[in-house]
């Protein structure tokens, strides 16, 4: 038997690689975009412009990482093909912003789409990935954007078919605002929508097995996730934080229009005036309980423990910009005439802060455990990502994060309190040998180290990882040997995932890690079983993390047996496959 192998993620071929800017294209495009749907009112910013990174673009419009195929399933009818390279459309700044016109709905799949993907790059110092299901599924790995899909009151990420489906539905006799009874809803005018489903397919290529539902909160912590990427990407629009400050009236982040989620789409039923989501705002004291129907509670459907996460993360937000704006404010209460300049500094201040939260929520994902993630563990990935970067904190956010997360009754499992100290992940406890092979001077980096490496150098990594792992150091790693020991099959651990990234701090100094997963499954019984960790790796070739969840730990194994005997059906499939498909999962993520 093996000692080891190498993952599909390592071993399939296919990754999008953006767009080689060559020295006589033009820098940037232009697009016309909805900043959150069909519904808003122009004086709410409705409409922006969206500045993308240009690349060659195909009809559809079909780019390096993202193509539109606008098929409509129940006709098999394909809607033409807008064509943004196209002098006259790429001179108007694309098509104008229309619901009834399916060119502009193309743009707005792929604007946004890509907004979305190089927000990620940004924040991860590294070229983002697919899944090993979509690098085999689609030309060139790329994922693909249906508009107009089908008559479903629904959008949803296909992992299966390397592709995000955009539902619609007629809007219900109740509907307020500019929507119209009977009126066709378009889940892809949406900006949040949008958003929400290409981060899933961000996150299933960072870590798919975090997609397994071991526990309650898996569910809720996906949904939670893509939604906090929405709403914080919602504050890159000028207009739109300008105008929810106006609306507020102490002028901090609680306003409607920064704090509601897909407001047309969800006003096409129910009473027609909510939206699909909004923010649990119980803003208070660290120490002043929040109402017990909104506090953490593992029985409660996941989007709603999902939004406990989202309010927790929007509640430390507001903390530090209170805290951040207390004098421009003073000083606006004292000089009513200066109130426009008060907002526009207030809006700078929320845009600014709101990316750096969005910077610490996307780079956590790169500090969690491959698999059986918990919401408190999410608040020690946060609490790594952000000391990795900024030591000192000089404005708090980690405190502000970690009160939040309390007050919200959200437990970090396995820490002795919730000091900063303890709260960060640890570095192996047992003394590691450096691993030359993965120090920055022994890799070679295809042009920088968070660009994707051809395939044998990939493969190399991975070899002299998984053998410096499964080298009598299967313990520190969470891994067994492989064997069948007592009644059970411990598989040869898997080297899932190997890549290399450089951040810059904000006090510009650059950071190289290599974040790695080693996963391994075990049958017993009919099911199957994970463990393994997620390790980073720094420039020295020096083990900084080890985040682990070992697979011999059948207490943890235990508690998710007692979680999947009241699971849906397609929870408990997955853990009695050896190769299962997350599509099934997926879609029962998004029920409503």
């Amino acid at each position: 038997m093996a000692a080891f192998t190498l993952g599909a993620g390592i071993t399939d071929a296919s990754r999008p690689e953006p767009y080689r800017r060559r020295l006589d294209d033009p820098v940037h495009r232009v697009l016309r975009v909805y900043t959150q749907d069909p519904g808003a009112l122009r004086s709410d910013g409705a409409v922006a412009e969206l500045s993308l990174p240009w690349e060659r673009l195909g009809p559809g419009p079909s780019g390096h990482i993202f193509v539109v195929r606008d098929v409509h399933r129940p006709t098999g009818d394909i809607w033409a093909a807008v064509d943004l390279d196209d002098p006259r459309i790429a001179a108007e700044r694309g098509v104008p912003p229309s619901t009834t016109n399916p060119r502009f709905a193309q743009q707005m799949t792929y604007a946004v789409s890509m907004a979305t993907y190089e927000r990620f790059r940004a924040a991860l110092g590294r070229l983002p990935e697919f899944s090993p299901d979509v690098c085999r599924t689609t030309p060139e790995g790329r994922i693909e954007l249906r508009p107009h899909w089908d008559a479903d009151d629904n959008a949803w990420y296909e992992p299966g078919e390397g592709a995000i489906c955009f539902g619609y539905v007629t809007s219900a006799a109740e509907s307020a605002g500019a929507t119209q009874a009977g009126a066709y809803v378009f889940t892809s005018l949406s900006h949040d929508v949008i958003v929400h489903e290409v981060s899933h397919a961000l996150l299933d290529g960072m870590r798919p097995h975090l997609m397994k539902p071991s526990n309650p909160d898996v569910a809720a912590f996906h949904e939670g996730f893509a939604d906090l990427v929405a709403l914080l990407m919602r504050f890159g629009y000028k207009d739109v934080v300008r105008r929810g400050l106006e609306d507020s009236d102490d002028q901090t982040l609680n306003a409607t229009l920064l704090t509601q989620m897909a407001r047309e789409w969800g006003r096409t039923g129910g009473d027609g005036l909510s939206p699909l989501r909004r923010i649990l705002y119980n803003q208070g004291p660290p120490d002043q309980p929040v109402p017990a129907g909104d506090r953490y509670d593992p029985k409660k459907e996941h989007h709603d423990l999902g939004g406990v996460l989202v309010a927790a993360v929007f509640e430390a937000l507001n903390r530090i910009f209170r805290r951040k704006t207390t004098t421009l404010r003073k000083i606006g209460a004292q000089s009513p005439g200066t109130r426009d300049h008060l907002i526009d500094l207030l809006t700078s201040e929320a845009r600014k802060l709101a990316g750096e939260f969005l910077n610490i929520v996307i780079r956590a994902v790169d500090y969690c455990p491959p698999m059986d993630l918990t919401l408190g563990e999410f608040l020690r990935a946060m609490v790594t990502a952000d000391w990795v970067t900024v030591p000192d904190d000089p404005h708090h956010y980690r405190e502000a994060l970690v009160l939040a997360f309390r007050r919200y009754g959200i437990t970090v499992p396995a820490v002795p309190d919730l000091s900063e100290e303890a709260l960060l992940w640890k570095r192996p406890k047992e003394s590691l040998p450096r691993i030359d092979a993965l120090a920055f001077a022994n890799l070679r980096p295809r042009f920088d180290p968070g660009w994707f490496v051809e395939a044998d150098e990939r493969k190399a990594r991975a070899t002299a990882l998984g053998t410096y792992v499964t080298a009598g150091r299967h313990k520190a790693f969470g891994l067994q040997p492989p064997a069948r020991v007592d009644g059970v099959t411990y598989e040869p651990p898997v080297v899932e995932s190997i890549r290399t990234l450089r951040r810059l701090s904000p006090d510009g100094e650059v950071d190289f890690h290599v974040v790695a997963e080693v996963t391994q499954a075990a049958k017993k019984g009919r099911r199957w079983y994970l463990g393994g960790s997620t390790i980073v790796i720094d420039g020295d070739g020096e083990f900084r993390f080890v985040v682990g969840k070992g697979i011999g730990n059948w207490t943890r194994h235990a508690q998710t047996d007692a979680f999947l005997n009241d699971a849906p059906v397609a929870y408990r499939r997955a853990f009695e496959q050896r190769e299962w498909s997350p599509a099934d999962v997926v879609k029962r993520f998004h029920r409503r």
